[in-house]
C-alpha cells in the first residue's frame, strides 16, 4: 500500500461521490453576485460570522454586516458579502468576494470574482414578535414520543431519545437535546422558542419523508421571561461564551441568550434568531440556513443551504492497492434501495459509528467517514456493511479518486 502524497490541489479531486455532488450543483445552485432577499444565505449575521479549521461549505452564499472571519484549509462553494473578510490559509473560495477590506493569505485562492466597494447593510435580518408560552414542561425519554402542535414551557429529550413533531405552530419557553437524542418533523414546523435551545453532542434534527430542511422553521428570541428564577444546568457554559458587554446586554434584555449545539450535531432547519449568538461545535454537519447576531461554526463542518451535501476527500488519506487503484482509505461509499430517506442514511451511519458526509436523495447515494487504517481494516468495514442486511442498503465500496 503506497499513501499518495503529491502537491495536488483540492479542487483536481475528482471521486464516485463527487461526480454526482457536481452534477447536482451545477442545476441546484448559482453563483450570481447580487441578491434580493435572505434565501441564498447559508449563513447570515448582523454582526459576525466565524469559520474553524477545515470548515466545508457545498452551497450557500454568506453575508455579515460586520465581519466574515475565515481560518484555514477551508473549502467554500459559495459567494461573500460582508464590510470585512479575511480568509486564512489554504482556504478556496469557489465564488465570488465582495467587501469593502479584504485580506486574503498568499495560500489562499478566489476563484471567483472580487469587489472592492459593497454598501452596507449587506440585509436587515427580521425580528421576532412576542408570543406567549404554555406553563407545563415534558420530559421525552425512549424511542416513541410524539408532541402535536401547542403551547408548553420547556420540552427535554433525554440521552438517546427521540421525539417526533406532529408539525404545525409550537410555543416553547426552552427546547433541550441531550446527548444522542433526536428531534424529527413529520410535517411543516413552527418553533417559537421564547429563552433557550441547547443541543449537546451527537444530536440530530431530521425532517420526515418528503421533507426539507427548511420545512422546520426556528424563530428564537433567547429572551428570559418576567420573574422567570429558573436556574438552567448550563448557565456557567453559556456565561463563559460572552464578553463583558454582552453580559451586561444579556442582563438588560439588549441581546438574547446564545444558542449552543454541541459536537458531531446533524441539524436541519432555518434558524432565526436575531438578537442571539449562535454556537456551532466541531463536527457538525448543517443542511438549511442560520440567521443570526454572530454565528460561530467549529472544525471540520460541514455546511449547505441545499439539500445535498458532501465534504470534500483528504487527499492524506488516499491509497493505492497492488492493482493500481487509487482510494480514501477512511471513505465508505453506500447505494441505497428505492424510498430510501435521510433519516434511514442516518441510521445506518450510527449503526456502524461512521460519520455521514455527503448524501445524494436523488442517486440514492450516501459518503461515510469511517475508522480505518488500512486497505485490510477499509475491506471489514464494507463487508459489515453489505451483510448487515438491513434493508435500505443495496450495496456498499471504497471512493475511488481520480486524480
Amino acid at each position: 500500500m503506497e499513501r499518495i502524497r503529491r502537491k495536488v490541489k483540492k479542487h483536481h479531486i475528482l471521486s464516485t461521490f463527487a461526480l454526482g455532488a457536481v452534477a447536482l450543483a451545477a442545476f441546484n445552485f448559482t453563483r450570481a453576485p447580487l441578491f434580493n432577499s435572505l434565501d441564498r444565505f447559508v449563513l447570515f449575521a448582523s454582526d459576525n460570522i466565524q469559520l474553524a479549521h477545515e470548515v466545508q461549505v457545498s452551497s450557500g452564499d454568506f453575508g455579515s454586516n460586520k465581519t466574515i472571519d475565515i481560518q484555514k484549509d477551508a473549502i467554500i462553494n459559495g459567494s461573500f458579502f460582508a464590510d470585512t473578510i479575511v480568509i486564512g490559509k489554504s482556504t478556496q473560495v469557489n465564488g465570488n468576494v465582495a467587501a469593502n477590506r479584504l485580506k486574503l493569505s498568499a495560500s489562499s485562492t478566489i476563484f471567483g470574482s472580487t469587489s472592492s466597494s459593497v454598501s452596507l447593510p449587506i440585509a436587515n435580518l427580521p425580528q421576532v414578535p412576542a408570543f406567549t408560552v404554555g406553563t407545563q414542561d415534558f420530559t421525552f425519554t425512549g424511542a416513541t414520543g410524539t408532541l402535536p402542535a401547542g403551547s408548553y414551557r420547556t420540552i427535554t429529550i433525554a440521552p438517546s431519545s427521540t421525539l417526533t413533531l406532529s408539525g404545525g405552530i409550537y410555543r416553547l419557553r426552552a427546547l433541550d437535546l441531550k446527548d444522542n437524542a433526536t428531534l424529527i418533523f413529520n410535517a411543516p414546523t413552527t418553533l417559537n422558542i421564547q429563552f433557550k435551545l441547547k443541543g449537546k453532542d451527537n444530536i440530530s434534527i431530521l425532517p420526515g419523508l418528503n421533507l426539507k430542511p427548511d420545512d422546520l422553521k426556528i424563530n428564537y428570541l433567547g429572551m428570559r421571561p418576567k420573574n422567570d428564577k429558573t436556574t438552567e444546568d448550563d448557565d456557567g457554559e453559556i456565561a463563559s461564551l460572552l464578553d463583558q458587554q454582552e453580559t451586561k446586554d444579556l442582563k438588560a434584555g439588549k441581546i438574547g441568550r446564545p444558542i449552543v449545539f454541541g459536537k458531531d450535531a446533524f441539524l436541519n432547519f432555518k434558524l432565526l434568531a436575531p438578537r442571539a449568538n449562535v454556537h456551532l461545535k466541531d463536527n457538525t454537519t448543517l443542511r438549511g440556513r442560520v440567521l443570526a447576531k454572530k454565528i460561530e461554526v467549529g472544525r471540520d463542518s460541514i455546511l449547505s443551504r441545499e439539500d445535498f451535501f458532501s465534504k470534500e476527500s483528504d487527499l492524506a488519506q488516499v491509497v493505492e492497492d497492488q492493482n493500481g487503484a487509487k482510494f480514501v482509505i477512511n471513505e465508505v461509499i453506500v447505494l441505497f434501495e428505492d424510498g430510501t430517506t435521510l433519516n434511514d442514511f442516518i441510521f445506518v451511519a450510527n449503526s456502524f459509528g461512521a460519520r455521514p458526509t455527503g448524501f445524494l436523495s436523488t442517486l440514492l447515494m450516501g459518503k461515510l467517514e469511517v475508522s480505518a487504517a488500512s486497505i485490510e481494516e477499509l475491506d471489514i468495514i464494507i463487508n459489515q456493511i453489505r451483510n448487515s442486511e438491513i434493508p435500505t442498503i443495496k450495496d456498499a465500496f471504497s471512493n475511488v479518486i481520480v486524480l
